[in-house]
């Protein structure tokens, strides 16, 4: 016969399954008592351990008063959201297939209880709740401990540290570019020491949290072995890579230079700035396009048809870019209307051209999908 009341434990991040290997549901004394001790044991700092073991003692308490109780240990996913929720109500539909409860005894740490309490109403009546609050010192010594820990801890990281070093950085990198336009444009202004010096530790402190929280270094570490293993293998790709990298590096230099030239306003040099540079990026996928035909080529294998849509695609992209980037200058009145029409004209160009293109790739996709349909399959012994 099912339990009247059920005690539930529910780990949203999923600590029970990534420390311990415990993966829910977790249903019984004997078995969430096991779970609780293999978390304990793997991390003796873990609330969520201790929230169980809270639960284990109140099942321990009622079963004295000869109560009708059940115990359960319910786990989310590492990754907190939509996906640890879903996981949660299919357990809790796991759990309530098993006993028939008719009440539930939530007993948490409290972290997660606007998030869980809903999940659990909607499925079962909520007797009560029950936190499991664990007593610290509360001296200096006991808070440094504390913030290294959580300094140290990934998730406290993602959810606290990377959103406030973006705030730091916005801010500091928004400064830095107000104080830059000031002394370029405005003659005679002056950066005040106090302004001066919250940008650079707004900039500083920023990158730094940023960096903690996103393990930028590791990031870029891993991605360079990555790159030379890939250049190892892949000469012609890598080269193309390189070239696109460098393509881009010069077209920025190449653009300011021409945008120098133009005694206008800071709104047209912008405007200016990326019509040029909208083909200088053009010229960077190209070669990565071109790069990976030759690979292609040399290894004999089919797909130069994509690289050509994607050449022709990309180039549609650019002239729609670049007519309405120079439309938005006539609107400004920077350019004539001359101008407007020619560049009304490429915009309707790239439109075609991207059409086209669409329409031919689909067709020669489909004449490869019938041809590769009509060929008879090999049978076993011919793949031998």
């Amino acid at each position: 016969m099912a339990a009247q009341t059920l005690i539930l434990n529910v780990d949203r991040d999923d600590d029970f399954g990534e420390k311990a290997g415990i993966r829910g549901p977790v249903i019984g004394y004997a078995d969430c008592y096991d779970a609780a001790l293999k978390l304990i044991t793997a991390d003796p700092e873990d609330s969520d351990a201790n929230a169980l073991f809270g639960a284990i003692k109140l099942y321990e308490n009622l079963k004295s008063k000869n109560e009708d109780v059940e115990i359960a240990l319910i786990t989310g996913k590492t990754d907190v959201g939509s996906e640890s929720d879903l996981e949660i109500g299919r357990q809790l539909d796991n759990v309530a297939s098993v006993g028939g409860y008719k009440d539930v005894i939530l007993v948490t740490d409290g972290a997660e209880d606007d998030y869980i309490i809903p999940l659990i109403l909607s499925r079962f009546r909520i007797k009560y709740v029950k936190h499991i609050i664990v007593r610290h010192n509360q001296n200096i010594e006991s808070l440094y401990y504390y913030i290294v820990n959580a300094i140290k801890d990934k998730k406290f990281m993602n959810k606290f540290a990377v959103p406030l070093g973006l705030v730091f950085l916005t801010y500091g990198v928004v400064s830095l570019g107000f104080i830059v336009y000031s002394i370029y444009y405005i003659k005679g202004y002056t950066v005040q020491p106090g302004s001066g010096a919250i940008t650079f530790v707004a900039i500083v402190l920023g990158a730094y949290l940023v960096e903690l929280g996103l393990e930028l270094w590791h990031r870029m570490r891993d991605a360079m072995a990555s790159l030379r293993k890939y250049a190892h293998e892949t000469r012609i790709s890598f080269l193309s890579y390189v070239v696109a990298v460098s393509l881009l590096l010069a077209g920025i230099a190449s653009s300011v230079v021409d945008v120098i030239k133009i005694p206008v306003t800071f709104l047209n040099q912008f405007l200016v700035f990326f019509s040029i540079y909208i083909w200088w990026i053009y010229g960077a996928i190209a070669a990565i396009e071109l790069g990976q035909g030759v690979e292609l080529v040399v290894s004999g294998k089919r797909g130069i048809s994509g690289i050509l849509y994607g050449l022709l695609f990309s180039l549609a992209i650019g002239m729609v870019v670049y007519g309405t980037i120079n439309y938005i200058r006539y609107i400004f009145s920077y350019v004539t209307f001359s101008v407007a029409i020619i560049n009304l004209a490429l915009m309707g160009l790239g439109v075609v051209i991207a059409v086209l293109s669409s329409l031919i790739n689909r067709y020669y996709n489909d004449i490869l999908a019938v041809t590769s349909i009509d060929q008879p399959q090999p049978t076993l012994f011919e793949e031998k």
